[in-house]
């Protein structure tokens, strides 16, 4: 009669051991890293990203990688471990930078990772990139700007003179737990109540109140056309799932490939640890060889 007892114990012991074991942070064998190029200058900072590709001959789809961390905070560094995976599925992937608040106030960081898909596609030669299968992933904040980059932006606002030439079109998107409205009423009501002291406010410089125009430009969903490539939207179900409610209605309603994946006993963040880490890898690689055709 000890013996289910016995299994369940070791079942979870396993459990425990597989969610505290380290991601990897180190590339293997089988994959060559490029990093802290530089891929762009602004007045503030020079902006770099780490690019992570298997070693071999083959012209490979490639990726745009955007770290979270509520507009404020984060950098590359802590989405390496899932550039290093996806890089192992046979991507090219740009793990990238960008200005934050502290720096520069939006549009500044939406406008540096648009650069750096046209930096990618401008050197896709030089990686064995093909310049015509580009998509994008992000996470929280970076799952925010993924959403406007998969938007058609309106150039004079949205695209710096680097590159100008190179199209900063992305193909197909990940968004991870990221916010496409940013007027609804769930995510005025948190901003109303945590007021100057919100990311929202460190990043646009301004309340919903002072600026609803900014707030509506900056939802991503104002973006989305039928020229939209096909969307994923990837969150925990102890999170937010009707955070991609609008998102997801609006991309159906213009005839746009869309999806949402929702992970078991997930909360924010659950893409750095096990074993959610294995699943959201999995969804994106699944949504990218589907739809970078």
């Amino acid at each position: 009669m000890k013996l289910p007892v016995l299994v369940f114990a070791l079942a979870f012991t396993g459990l425990v051991h597989a969610q505290r074991e380290p991601l990897p942070s180190d590339p293997p064998e089988s994959v060559k890293a490029e990093l802290d190029l530089t891929y762009g200058t602004t007045a503030e900072q020079e902006l770099k990203l780490d690019v992570y590709r298997p070693k071999s001959e083959a012209v490979l789809p490639a990726c745009v990688l955007v770290h979270g961390g509520g507009w404020t905070g984060g950098d590359k560094e802590r989405f390496r471990p899932l550039a290093i995976a996806l890089a192992e599925r046979g991507y090219v992937v740009a793990n990238v930078e960008y200005r934050l608040a502290g720096v520069a106030k939006y549009p500044a960081g939406v406008q540096d990772c648009l650069l750096a898909v046209r930096w990618l596609r401008a050197n896709a030669e030089r990686f064995g990139a093909d310049p015509d299968r580009i998509g994008a992933w992000g996470g929280s904040a970076g799952g925010h700007i993924v959403g406007m980059m998969a938007g058609s932006l309106p150039p004079d606002r949205f695209l710096t003179a680097e590159l100008k030439e190179v199209s900063s079109e992305v193909q197909a998107s990940c968004i991870m737990a990221g916010p496409t409205d940013l007027t609804n009423e769930t995510f005025l009501t948190n901003l109303r109540k945590a007021g100057e002291k919100s990311n929202s406010y460190q990043w646009f410089g301004k309340l919903y109140d002072e600026a609803p125009d900014l707030y509506r430009e900056a939802s991503p969903l104002t973006h989305f056309t039928k020229d939209t490539g096909p969307v994923l939207f990837l969150t925990g179900d102890l999170d937010n799932p009707a955070r991609d409610t609008a998102g997801l209605e609006k991309l159906k309603s213009l005839g746009v490939a869309t999806e949402q994946v929702v992970l078991k006993d997930a909360k924010h963040g659950c893409w750095m640890q096990r074993p959610w880490f294995e699943q959201c890898v999995d969804a994106v690689d699944a949504w990218f060889r589907a739809h970078l055709k």
